[in-house]
């Protein structure tokens, strides 16, 4: 299975997006964004935002199933796009949206990735329903076809 393969592709997939993407951080200088595999990295102190504004990666379910043309193996990778943001008008929704709206508008554009994952549809967007100023968060749900190794069938199949 490549699911971990799949898993890599698409934080390389994610760097080259925000690769010029900057965000203004607490003191208004250009922050980059962070992208993870699965979880953020450990805080190094309490104060320790350093890892804002990111986007984490990760790997859910994988389900085998069959298809019209044999089995079909099926994924399933969120995304969850952090910022921190100190402005007292409250729009770090703002930024959010438009990093999650990047990052579908490049699946939309070039559905597949590493030349043998292709993204399945519905993708889902959701964003935090409670009040967690300053830090907002979102999340993208997505689905995508990976390849199966070959079923080697015996005489007695």
């Amino acid at each position: 299975m490549d699911d971990i393969d799949l898993q890599k592709t698409l934080i390389a997939r994610l760097e080259k997006i925000f690769e010029h993407f900057t965000l203004a951080n607490n003191k208004t200088e250009p922050v980059h964004v962070n992208v993870y595999p699965q979880e953020l990295p450990a805080k190094e102190g309490k104060n320790d935002d350093k890892h804002f504004p990111y986007v984490l990666v990760c790997l859910d379910e994988e389900e085998i199933r069959e298809s019209e043309f044999g089995p079909e193996g099926i994924a399933s990778v969120y995304f969850v796009v952090g910022v921190k943001d100190d402005n007292k008008d409250k729009n770090g929704h703002f930024d959010v949206a438009r990093m999650m709206n990047m990052i579908v508008e490049s699946f939309l554009e070039c559905p597949v990735v590493g030349m043998k994952y292709r993204v399945r549809f519905p993708i889902n967007k959701k964003f935090q329903e409670e009040e967690t100023h300053p830090y907002y968060i979102g999340g993208i749900t997505t689905f995508w076809t990976v390849p199966l190794p070959n079923m080697r069938e015996t005489e007695y199949d």
